[in-house]
C-alpha cells in the first residue's frame, strides 16, 4: 500500500518522512507542470488509499503566462481543468481519498497574489460541488497555513525552510485526521434488498425528487460562478476608475482625417468640455481612445486621467449640472460614465429591471449603477430629504437570488439585447436570470410576423431558476460604450 503525496517545490524541498514519525509515510512525487499531474493521476492503482495534494500554484501560473493583464479567463479554465482531473480520479478509485491542499500566496507575482483569495473560494466551492453533485466521499478540502505563517525566501516564491517545515506539519496533520475518519456513503441507497420500490407512484415521487434537487444544484452553481465573476469584474472596473467614457460628442467643425491631429482635436475640445464643468480643472489628460465607429458624427471616446479623483469630479459635477438642467446647449447632448466591462453593464440592466418591478407606492427601488461594482437600494418611496438613507442595499448575487423569479420576458429584454452573443454558453454563470435557450429562441423575432412575441421557454432548467426567462430584439442592439467594448477585446 503507498500513500502519495504530490507537490511542488515548496513541498518537495522540506518533506523528509524522518521528520514525520508520527504521521504515515508518503511517496514523494515532485509535480510542477499540469502534465504531470495527470500522468500521476492516471497511474493510480487501488494500492494507492492516500493521495495528498498539493500543487495548483505552479498551474495557474504557467497557465497564465504573460497574458498577467486580465488573467481571468486562464484561471478560471484552470480550476476547472484541475478539478475535472481530480474529480474522474476519485470516482475511478472510490475507496482511494484524496486530499487537496489550498494554494499558497505567491509574492513575488503581483497579479496572483491579489486574486489568491478569490482563488481559493473558488477551488473551495468547486470541491463543495464536486462533493454535494456527483456523491463523492473520498474527497477533501485541506486548507493551508495562514498568510502570516508564511514567509519566504529572496525570491518571493519558495518557502523558507523554518516556514515550510510548519506547512507540512499542518497539511499533513489535517490529511490525517481526514485519511482516518470513516467513509460516508452519499448516495443514500438501502442496504436491505427487500426494501425496493415497487409501486410507480413511488418511484415517480423519487424521480421528481432527484430531478428537483439536481435544478437546486444548477441553480447553486449558477450562483457560485456569477459571484466569482462578479468579483473579477469589480476589480478589473475599479483598476479603470481614472477613466471617463463620453458619449454625444460634437464639434462645430470636422474632424481632422490624420489619426494623430484628429486625436489632438479631440483632446482640446474634451479639455474644453472638462472647464465648462469644473471652472479651473487641474485634471490631465494621459491618453484617448475612440470606439470602432469613428465615422459617426458623435464618437464614442474613453479618456484616461492622471488621477481617479479627477475622473470622479468630473462625473459628478456633470450628474449635478445635468439633474439641475444647468448645461449648456453645447454640451445638451453629452453623457459621461464611468468605464466598466459589458458585463457589468448587462448586470445593472438586469438590476433596473428588478428595481422597477419592486418599486411601488410605499418603497422605491433605484440602482446606483455608476460604480465598480452596481447595487440596488431599498428606501421609502417619496420625496428624498437629506437624511434619507436606503433601508436596504443588494449586491447583483443578493438580488436576482431575491427577486429573480419576479421577473418576465419583457422586463429581461433589454439585458439580452446589451449581451447579445458575448456571452454564449456562459450566459447563467453569469447573469444567472439569463439562458442560452431563451436567447436561441428570440434569435428568430427578427423573421417573426409583426406584432408577435415570442412565447416563455419551456427548459426547465432554465424556468426552475431565480427569474424567468428573457427576450431581446434581434441578435443584440449596439448601445453606448459596446463598440469600444469589442474593439478593445480584439486587442
Amino acid at each position: 500500500m503507498a500513500n502519495l503525496l504530490i507537490g511542488s517545490s515548496n513541498v518537495y524541498r522540506h518533506y523528509k518522512v524522518a521528520d514525520f514519525p508520527n504521521i504515515r509515510q508518503y511517496k514523494m512525487l515532485k509535480c510542477t507542470h499540469v502534465e504531470a499531474y495527470v500522468a500521476y493521476l492516471a497511474g493510480l492503482v487501488p494500492d494507492n488509499k492516500t493521495v495528498l495534494i498539493s500543487v495548483f500554484e505552479n498551474f495557474i501560473v504557467d497557465a497564465v503566462g504573460d497574458e498577467t493583464g486580465s488573467p481571468e479567463v486562464h484561471i478560471d479554465q484552470c480550476i476547472k481543468d484541475f478539478l475535472q482531473v481530480t474529480l474522474d480520479a476519485a470516482l475511478r478509485f472510490p475507496n482511494t481519498r484524496f486530499g487537496m491542499v489550498l494554494p499558497l500566496r505567491r509574492p513575488a507575482l503581483l497579479w496572483y497574489n491579489e486574486r489568491i483569495d478569490k482563488i481559493k473560494l473558488f477551488i473551495g466551492d468547486g470541491i463543495k460541488a464536486m462533493i454535494s453533485e456527483r456523491s463523492v466521499n473520498n474527497v477533501s478540502i485541506i486548507s493551508c497555513i495562514s498568510d502570516v505563517s508564511q514567509q519566504f525566501e529572496t525570491d518571493m516564491i519558495h518557502l523558507t525552510a523554518a516556514s515550510g517545515a510548519i506547512f507540512l506539519e499542518v497539511i499533513l496533520e489535517a490529511a490525517e485526521k481526514f485519511f482516518d475518519a470513516p467513509l460516508v456513503d452519499l448516495t443514500g441507497s438501502d442496504p436491505n434488498p427487500n426494501s425496493s420500490i415497487s409501486s410507480l407512484e413511488a418511484r415517480l415521487d423519487k424521480l421528481e425528487r432527484s430531478f428537483r434537487g439536481q435544478l437546486d444544484k444548477a441553480i447553486s452553481d449558477n450562483l457560485m460562478f456569477a459571484r466569482t465573476r462578479e468579483e473579477m469584474d469589480s476589480v478589473a472596473n475599479k483598476a479603470k476608475e481614472d477613466r471617463i467614457v463620453i458619449n454625444g460628442l460634437t464639434s462645430p467643425t470636422p474632424l481632422p482625417a490624420d489619426p494623430r491631429q484628429r486625436i489632438e482635436t479631440l483632446k482640446d475640445i474634451i479639455n474644453g468640455i472638462f472647464g465648462k464643468l469644473i471652472p479651473g480643472f487641474e485634471g490631465k489628460v494621459v491618453y484617448l481612445i475612440q470606439g470602432k465607429q469613428q465615422h459617426l458624427p458623435q464618437p464614442m471616446i474613453e479618456v484616461k486621467l492622471d488621477k481617479p479623483e479627477h475622473a470622479f469630479a468630473l462625473r459628478k459635477a456633470f450628474a449635478e449640472k445635468r439633474k439641475k438642467k444647468e448645461l449648456s446647449p453645447e454640451l445638451d447632448s453629452l453623457f459621461l460614465a464611468n468605464c466598466v466591462n459589458l458585463a457589468t453593464r448587462v448586470r445593472v440592466d438586469i438590476l433596473k429591471a428588478i428595481a422597477k418591478k419592486l418599486t411601488n407606492d410605499s418603497d422605491l427601488a433605484y440602482v446606483a449603477g455608476f460604480t465598480s461594482r452596481p447595487t440596488m437600494h431599498l428606501r421609502k418611496a417619496g420625496a428624498p430629504s437629506a437624511n434619507t438613507r436606503p433601508l436596504k442595499s443588494f449586491t447583483f448575487i443578493d438580488s436576482v437570488s431575491r427577486f429573480g423569479r419576479m421577473l418576465s420576458i419583457e422586463d429581461l429584454e433589454t439585458a439580452y439585447g446589451r449581451a447579445g452573443r458575448s456571452f454564449n454558453g456562459q450566459l447563467q454563470q453569469n447573469f444567472v436570470v439569463l439562458n442560452e435557450i431563451d436567447q436561441d429562441s428570440l434569435q428568430s423575432v427578427g423573421g417573426s410576423r409583426p406584432g408577435t412575441r415570442p412565447t416563455p421557454s419551456n427548459n426547465p432548467t432554465a424556468r426552475g431558476r431565480p427569474g424567468g426567462s428573457g427576450s431581446f430584439r434581434g441578435k443584440g442592439t449596439k448601445r453606448a460604450g459596446d463598440d469600444f467594448e469589442s474593439s478593445k477585446s480584439k486587442k
